[in-house]
């Protein structure tokens, strides 16, 4: 089975001290090393990852730069990893999903992000934010605890 993972799982799973790091670190044990899941990743979410862990308005000790790009390349070439790659239908998707659920603009990338993840057929996704994506049915919600 393949449970994908929101950018903020990937934060505070990396960043130590990060306030929500050894429940990431849990969860991610638990589904991948005890229970032999794969991990999916999306590349937005990687993109967004390097964006974040690099900011110093947001950690004391950021990644370096190249330290982002080289963890994000080692966990997209993971043996565990398996790349959730956005068709051309998820752009139709996902406008398909913003009107019909009456979603704005805040919502943009969480809704792509979950039509990339029902392309794939995925059904399961780690995030801290999970009354984000509540709102897709076909998204089983996996909270860190």
């Amino acid at each position: 089975m393949i449970i994908c993972v929101d950018t903020d799982v990937l934060v505070h799973w990396v960043m130590d001290g990060a306030p929500q790091h050894e429940s990431c670190r849990r969860l991610l044990n638990r589904e991948i090393v005890e229970k032999g899941n794969q991990l999916g990743v999306a590349p937005q979410v990687l993109h967004e990852f390097i964006h974040i862990c690099t900011d110093p308005r947001r950690f004391e000790s950021p990644l370096l730069m190249d330290q982002a790009i080289v963890w994000s390349r080692s966990l997209w070439d993971g043996k565990d990893v398996v790349r959730l790659l956005p068709s051309a239908s998820v752009i139709h998707r996902t406008l398909e999903l913003l009107k019909t659920l009456r979603l704005g603009r805040k919502r943009i990338l969480d809704t792509a992000l979950a039509a990339t993840i029902e392309a794939s057929d995925v059904k399961r996704l780690a995030t801290l934010n999970g009354r984000d994506f509540e709102v897709f049915p076909f998204i089983e919600v996996v909270v860190p605890a």
